[in-house]
Formats: structure tokens, C-alpha cells, sequence
């Protein structure tokens, strides 16, 4: 930001009567400029370090691996850093209340009682900086694919955290940046994805596979993020070709899970109700050899003929129960 911008923000926020979070902000601008030299320095001794311990372990050993990782471990600092300085910018308080309210137990609770048991989503939580990489290169991936095997977290190569509709508190309190406005940040994003397949739905507890978003759009259900990134993220997914997918508030993502557990659940209810029927007219099914043998009979006893005659009669009340639901279906909706 140069020195024009910087100082419309400063009027703004002493004309909205928010000179402290003006000044709180700038105190934490001068901190994360600080992180980036004091991460170069860091990057720049790593290497040394490596290129030291190669000269006396072998290059598949633990302690150059640990060498290794160390340099890595400085460079997502520094990358990190870097994009959140962009992001950087004075409180609103409104902002802070909103996250506080709606990103906490009470989200949770509602998302757990009205998401179907046949929608299995995860969740995967991150800095709006990061959010902006994910959505920009369609990839969701740990730090071990993309930093050379560093591991930041627990997720291996091929992997990510993401959690389930029974644990998402912890991506929540954990991986979205609720209290990142003590960095003077935005909040961060939740992504929803759902399972690759079978495969990938079984993988490991609160895990799935790498997702490719460019590959697999399908996957992606929307994005949760507070109100004060909605523009910002929703022109993101517009620009990288997902202007398709859903960008939430929080209370928002709620009726969006809501409509459509309904339309699963419907859905499933109609396919059960198919196979229900399917198994009933079969009871009532004449096989060829049956109807052969009545006709061919040259005994036909009494109750042979009464059987029969049952079969037609259940048959006939089946075909009639059938266009009764097949009318009500066809009758248009009162909603």
C-alpha cells in the first residue's frame, strides 16, 4: 500500500471514530515487516547449516533431512508473512462481533441437527491468505507437497486435515482465523468438500486425499468466511472459474445445508420407495412356467383357480395404488 492509500485509511478510520484499531493496526504492521527480515536471516543461516551438514552425513540421512526441513520451515514462514502483510489492515469492530457470534458452539450445534446423515462433508480451515492460494491453483495440499516433505502439522504427503460435520469445531477454533484480528487480519475461510469417492471418504480420521479442484469441482460444496470477505472471496472464485460455487456466511452456509440434506433425503426416500415397490410386484409376478402349467392342466383343482384369481386382484390393487403416486407427484407444488 503506498503512502496516498495509507493515509485515505487513516482519515477514514479517524472519521468512523477507530484511531486506536489505526494505531494497533500500524503496531502490527511493523511486527510482521520485522518477521520478514528476521525470516530471511533465518532462511539464509538454515542453508548454511545444510549445506555443513551434507559435508558430513549422507544426503539421505535423519540429520540432513532435519537440516532440510529447517530451511523449509523458514520459507513457509516467510511466504506466509508475506501474503498476510497484504491482507493487513485496522479492526471494525462489527467485524469482531460477528465472528465471536456466529463462528463459535452455536454454528456447530445448528450444522450438526439439520445436515442429513447422507451428506458427508469435511471441512478445511485456513488464513485468508492461504484461502486466496487454494482458490487461485485449485489445490488443496500440505505443507509436505509443497515445501519440499517439510511437515507443519500432522498431514503427509498426498493428504490434508479435514474434518467431519461431527468435529468441524475444531477446524473452526483451530485452522479459520476467528481471532486473527488480534493480528488486525480478516478472518480466514472454511472450505466444505466433499469425498472424492468411496476411497477417499474411508481414508483416515479427519482426512482426506490431496484435492485438485480444476480436476474435481464436484468435490468443492462452498466456501464459509464472515461477511467482511464475501466480495472479496466471491471475485476470487469468479476469476478462477468456480463462480458456480457457493461463497457463505455462516448462517448462510446453515440454509445451504439445510436445502440440500432436503433434496438428499428426498431423494433417497423416492429411491427406497421404488425398490419397495419393485419388491412388492414381483410378490405378485406370474412366472411363465406357472401360468403354463394352470393353462395345460388337465386336473385344475379348485384352489389352483382361487390362487390365481388372488394374484390378479393384489396386481390390480398394486397398478392402482401406483397411479395414485404417480398423480400426487405430478400435482405442482403449494409451497
Amino acid at each position: 500500500m503506498n503512502k496516498i492509500e495509507e493515509l485515505k485509511r487513516w482519515y477514514e478510520c479517524k472519521r468512523e471514530g477507530r484511531t486506536e484499531e489505526y494505531k494497533t493496526y500500524k503496531t502490527h504492521l511493523k511486527s510482521k515487516k520485522s518477521d520478514i527480515e528476521r525470516f530471511k536471516g533465518y532462511i539464509t543461516d538454515a542453508k548454511i547449516k545444510l549445506e555443513e551438514t551434507k559435508l558430513r552425513f549422507p544426503e539421505t540421512s535423519k540429520e540432513c533431512k532435519d537440516a532440510k526441513d529447517q530451511v523449509e520451515r523458514w520459507k513457509h514462514s516467510l511466504k506466509a508473512t508475506e501474503l498476510a502483510l497484504k491482507f493487513m489492515r485496522p479492526n471494525i469492530p462489527e467485524d469482531i462481533e460477528y465472528r465471536n457470534t456466529h463462528g463459535g458452539e452455536d454454528f456447530v450445534r445448528k450444522l450438526q441437527e439439520i445436515a442429513s446423515p447422507n451428506l458427508d462433508l469435511r471441512f478445511h480451515g485456513t488464513p485468508i491468505y492461504f484461502a486466496e492460494q487454494i482458490i487461485k491453483s485449485g489445490e488443496i495440499s500440505s505443507t509436505a507437497d509443497r515445501y519440499d516433505g517439510y511437515i507443519k502439522s500432522t498431514d503427509m504427503k498426498g493428504e490434508i486435515s479435514a474434518s467431519t460435520i461431527k468435529s468441524v469445531n475444531r477446524t473452526i477454533d483451530f485452522f479459520s482465523d476467528m481471532a486473527s484480528y488480534m493480528h488486525s487480519l480478516p478472518a480466514g475461510c472454511i472450505f466444505a468438500i466433499l469425498p472424492k469417492d468411496q476411497a477417499d471418504a474411508n481414508y483416515g480420521p479427519d482426512l482426506l486425499h490431496s484435492v485438485n479442484l480444476k480436476e474435481n469441482p464436484e468435490q468443492l460444496f462452498g466456501l464459509i468466511t464472515t461477511p467482511e470477505n464475501i466480495e472479496q472471496v466471491t471475485n476470487w472464485m469468479k476469476e478462477s472459474g468456480f463462480q458456480d460455487k457457493g461463497v457463505y456466511t455462516f448462517e448462510g452456509f446453515l440454509e445451504a445445508v439445510k436445502e440440500k440434506s432436503q433434496i438428499i433425503d428426498n431423494q433417497l426416500g423416492r429411491e427406497k420407495s421404488n425398490i419397495s415397490y419393485k419388491q412388492k410386484e414381483n410378490d405378485y409376478l406370474f412366472e411363465e412356467e406357472e401360468v403354463k402349467e394352470i393353462a395345460t392342466s388337465k386336473d385344475i383343482r379348485i384352489g389352483r383357480i382361487n390362487k390365481l384369481q388372488e394374484k390378479i386382484k393384489n396386481r390390480n390393487k398394486l397398478e392402482n395404488l401406483k397411479g395414485r403416486e404417480e398423480n400426487q407427484n405430478s400435482e405442482p407444488s403449494r409451497d
